[in-house]
């Protein structure tokens, strides 16, 4: 990933790349890229929840249900505690997975079954703070840092979504977590954990997918958003797609090589471009450990890694993928995906690219025989941030029909 390139070198093509994406705003027009890079699209909540429900099309829900998860009842925005805060700007448990590696997982409550969470891009358990704690008191909750993420140790491995899967599998087994668990996942977090349920369907009772990654998304979609919006339309996110993910590939591959020549300056420009921009509602101890871990080497790298070998950068995986997923492996293992509400509603491209979107969650609610797919009102990307407590419910909802069986 690091090519042996002059720093003088890296920094003029890394501060072009950023001239470029400050230009733009900060909006590549592909909704895969935007979604893996956590951007968030300008829009106005209330018209983008409108619009939301033209182009989601007819039917959001598979297996019962209703169209949209149930708004917040307070208005006000939830924010971390400052005892919380704490907690997640530190490690807890370092558990063995071989090689000289250990990896961070952080469980808190009691119960059966366990849920396991898995974060997107850039991201690490930190994300989970106005959920996981939620979630414990129903029953046990674990948040864990992928490697070279958070507090776990870096691998020299490319991060493929498999050896995502088999460090949490090698995971979860050593530190002795009983099966099967509930997983969650946010965005390619939530492709990570789809491929786990694949893989590994004895650990699994059940899924929460919040605003997933999806694989194969021009094969999947274009009948249908031909049929909607014209091929043009379709040819054109397309190609926007493409070209975004190139963009953001070669961007954080230039991040990668400027952070192994030395960490970056938290202050500069460089950083703000290499990094997710702050949440407040996470409160500033995350901030600020964040911050620590955000200048180094081993966190840009797996960074670029992640993304280069992801189902976005590497399609080589595709054909596996359609065998995984065809018909209904999950078979009646309770499952809710979560999608955002919010996109610019008067941006034509940006209405075709959500009807694809919900169009593929709504394929991946039909994985499983007991599978659903609900947009959350009032949400961007991130909706572990906007609306936790939306989560927390789906959390809780899947948990109790796990028991129930």
């Amino acid at each position: 990933m690091m090519g042996k390139v002059r720093a003088g070198e890296a920094q003029r093509r890394l501060e072009q790349g950023i001239g470029r994406v400050q230009r733009s705003g900060w909006r590549v027009p592909a909704m895969a890229a935007m979604l893996a890079l956590g951007m968030v699209l300008p829009s106005a909540a209330q018209a983008g929840d409108q619009a939301a429900a033209q182009a989601r099309g007819p039917a959001t829900a598979h297996g019962g249900g209703g169209a949209t998860a149930k708004a917040e009842s307070a208005a006000v925005t939830p924010v971390v505690s400052p005892a919380i805060g704490e907690e997640y700007a530190r490690p807890h448990e370092l558990v063995d997975v071989g090689g000289g590696r250990k990896m961070n997982l952080f469980c808190m409550g009691t119960g059966t079954p366990t849920v396991v969470f898995d974060s997107g891009l850039s991201d690490w358990s930190s994300i989970w703070a106005l959920v996981q704690p939620g979630v414990a008191r129903v029953t046990r909750a674990c948040s864990y840092d992928r490697a070279g993420m958070g507090y776990s140790d870096f691998s020299a491995a490319p991060r493929t979504p498999v050896s995502i899967d088999e460090d949490l599998h090698t995971l979860l087994h050593n530190a002795k977590i009983a099966m099967p668990v509930v997983l969650v996942g946010h965005s390619l977090g939530g492709f990570n954990m789809k491929l786990y349920a694949a893989l590994y369907s004895k650990d699994v009772a059940g899924l929460v997918l919040v605003d997933p990654s999806e694989e194969r998304s021009y094969e999947r979609t274009v009948a249908a958003v031909d049929a909607r919006y014209g091929a043009a339309v379709m040819a054109r996110i397309s190609l926007d797609d493409i070209a975004g993910t190139t963009m953001a590939i070669t961007h954080y591959s230039q991040c990668a090589e400027m952070a192994a020549r030395k960490d970056l300056d938290p202050e500069s420009d460089v950083y703000k471009m290499c990094t997710d921009p702050v949440r407040p509602p996470l409160g500033p101890a995350i901030a600020a450990a964040r911050e620590k871990i955000q200048v180094t080497g081993a966190y840009q790298e797996t960074q670029a890694s992640e993304l280069a070998y992801s189902i976005y950068g590497d399609p080589r995986g595709d054909a596996i993928y359609a065998r995984l997923f065809a018909g209904q492996p999950f078979g009646a293992r309770p499952l809710i995906v979560l999608t955002h509400s919010i996109y610019d509603a008067k941006d034509p491209d940006a209405a075709a690219e959500f009807f694809a979107w919900n169009t593929l969650h709504n394929q991946t609610a039909r994985l499983s025989r007991r599978g659903v797919n609900r947009i959350v009102p009032g949400t961007h990307h991130n909706i572990e941030v906007d609306k936790p407590q939306a989560i927390v419910d789906a959390v809780t909802e899947v948990v109790k029909r796990v028991r129930a069986q």
